[in-house]
């Protein structure tokens, strides 16, 4: 009996493995750890195999030889199917260690718009790819009848080119889309580790590969076989979380609009044309987010499944609308563009034929593209992603109430070439929207608040937890609310040159002609109201299901983070910038957060 076994582990995976679970631990969902336990379960048949196999099985010559074996100073005994316990844990730290490692660099990937959009897009590779496997696997079989050297490697091959056969014929064209920034660190980062931390135990005998089955090349004590052994599991290990990424992602598609999704269909998915117009539109959603809403793409990284998708939905519509009133040539287009956005909502949500708080009724995307013709498709492909959203219409007026807002500021502005104002007003009369502290408070709620609720609406109906009671319901949801005015406050604080310019003016009783300087105190003022409702948020918010809350916790706390940004430029006397928070202190603010 000895430890040499348990010495590798405690040097060389343990610490590395714990590292990685501090790091994940805060962004880790239930389907990774599903993923990752489906991988470890696989790997335990094959590796008490080797263990145990002779290779007079397949040999002409029946030598009886084993593949490789474990002295008594470094194992400790006892054995599951003839795997010692500290092999068994080897393979399932290998396997948690390469599956965190992917989990971690595709995090920002949406699976759902790697998908194909076509029956036949990617036939070819697929094809090919199970070619070339079965090539290899029948090269790895007919050495396996030989026997002698060169048996280990060829087990190696053959046990593992089925299973990445079965994997390149489900994923292939995933495997293939998938950023190479996500893939090639997830495999050779862990191989390049485990190749010297098993060149290392060769050289102190903790396993010995038994002579008579191995090829006998060499690099640094490294043996031919353990180095293409590691690098074939992690190949296997990435394409295994690859394919269930893209069975889940199938699954996110064909559950939305209340379309109905089993596991068995999806090994042969075949896009039909709805689903197929439903990952354009989630591209499209996406490149509208990271050309104009970094800031929310980035965050919408801590979600997962339908919850990501719809957030990213519902964001890139808001985004779609706010464009179609601020960069609307004129006023009237502008108001030709909210009657647009109205009469698409009064195609979803019927008045007077449906209850308010119903959802979207099932309608032809068709139907959606008549009303919206003068509008381009990713503009369009928005409006069609919001009417598979589980959200009722209230909140969605609201937001139309708040453009409406934000139209009265460009009525009021005197028009140039373009239709826009670009500087404010000289006159000292002046008919503002907002007047008054509760009109300040209206729009907060238009335009926030009503974001808010819509995102809690999303939490609610894909959450797998429990819905909290009534009472509670109602407590979070006003939370949201409170939480989505104290940051739109945030963000007005913030942007009062930059609104200036524009001819807008959101702080109640102030001027579009009064010099900047003299906002200042009004400006602070803001931030504490901000800093105070967001304070009497935070314990409802808490309330959230556990899948939801700690995303909903990071956005909310490293936007307020601005707030703090604002108030020092304010004190430096940096009035005319635009506060912004810096990448790192971001992410650590979110982190903690988390």
């Amino acid at each position: 009996m000895g430890y040499d076994y348990w010495n590798v582990h405690l040097r060389w995976t343990i610490p590395q493995a714990v590292v990685l679970w501090s790091f994940l631990r805060k962004l880790r969902t239930p389907r990774d750890v599903y993923k990752t336990c489906f991988l470890i379960v696989a790997t335990i048949p094959w590796d008490s195999y080797l263990i145990r196999n002779r290779a007079s099985r397949f040999a002409r010559h029946r030598d009886v030889l084993t593949i490789w074996s474990y002295p008594a100073s470094s194992v400790v005994g006892p054995t599951l199917f003839a795997i010692p316990y500290e092999e068994v844990f080897f393979f399932f730290v290998q396997t948690y260690i390469t599956a965190t490692l992917y989990a971690v660099f595709s995090r920002p990937v949406v699976h759902a718009v790697l998908l194909p959009t076509k029956p036949s897009e990617g036939r070819l590779v697929r094809l090919a790819g199970v070619a070339v496997f079965g090539g290899i696997f029948a090269l790895a079989w007919n050495k396996l009848a030989e026997g002698g050297e060169g048996t280990y490697l060829a087990l190696i091959v053959a046990w593992v080119a089925p299973f990445l056969t079965l994997l390149w014929f489900i994923a292939s064209s995933h495997i293939v889309a998938m950023p190479w920034s996500a893939v090639l660190p997830s495999i050779f980062a862990p191989t390049l580790y485990l190749w010297e931390c098993d060149a290392r135990a060769l050289q102190r005998g903790t396993w010995v590969i038994e002579k008579g089955t191995k090829l006998g090349w060499s690099f640094r004590d490294l043996e031919i076989e353990e180095a293409v052994f590691f690098l074939l599991t992690n190949v296997m290990i990435v394409f295994g979380m690859i394919a269930c990424d893209y069975c889940l992602a199938v699954h996110d598609i064909r559950s939305y609009g209340k379309r109905s999704s089993s596991f068995l269909p999806i090994l042969l998915w075949m896009p039909k044309p709805e689903e197929a117009e439903i990952i354009r539109d989630l591209r499209n959603a996406i490149d509208i987010l990271s050309a104009h809403s970094k800031s929310f793409s980035t965050a919408s990284m801590v979600f997962d499944g339908r919850l990501r998708l719809d957030l990213l939905a519902l964001y890139a519509w808001c985004r779609v609308c706010d464009d179609l009133i601020d960069n609307a040539s004129s006023v009237s287009t502008a108001e030709q563009n909210i009657a647009l956005i109205t009469s698409c909502l009064d195609l979803l949500y019927p008045p007077g034929k449906a209850d308010r708080d119903a959802h979207p009724r099932d309608i032809a995307s068709s139907e959606i593209d008549l009303i919206l013709s003068g509008l381009s498709e990713p503009e369009r492909g928005s409006f069609r992603l919001l009417s598979l959203l589980p959200v009722t219409r209230p909140p969605l007026d609201e937001l139309v109430d708040g453009f409406r807002t934000d139209l009265a500021f460009l009525a009021n502005a005197p028009p140039t070439q373009n239709g826009h104002s670009t500087q404010a007003p000289a006159t000292a009369k002046q008919d503002l929207p907002i007047r008054t502290d509760a009109d300040l408070l209206v729009y907060a709620n238009n335009v926030a608040s009503s974001v808010a609720d819509l995102c809690v609406q999303l939490v609610w109906a894909h959450s797998a937890s429990p819905h909290p009671s009534s009472s509670d319901q109602k407590e979070i949801l006003a939370a949201a609310r409170e939480m989505g005015q104290a940051l739109q406050l945030v963000n007005i604080a913030r942007d009062v040159p930059a609104d200036l310019k524009i001819g807008r003016m959101y702080l109640p009783a102030r001027r579009l002609d009064e010099p900047v300087e003299t906002f200042t105190e009004d400006r602070r003022e803001l931030l504490r109201r901000a800093r105070g409702m967001a304070s009497r948020s935070k314990e409802a918010i808490e309330k959230l299901p556990k899948e939801a809350r700690g995303g909903i916790r990071a956005a909310c706390l490293v936007y307020l983070t601005i707030g703090g940004a604002v108030d020092m430029a304010l004190d430096e006397g940096r009035i005319h910038d635009r506060a912004t928070v810096r990448r790192g202190e971001r992410a650590r603010t979110a982190w903690g957060a988390l």
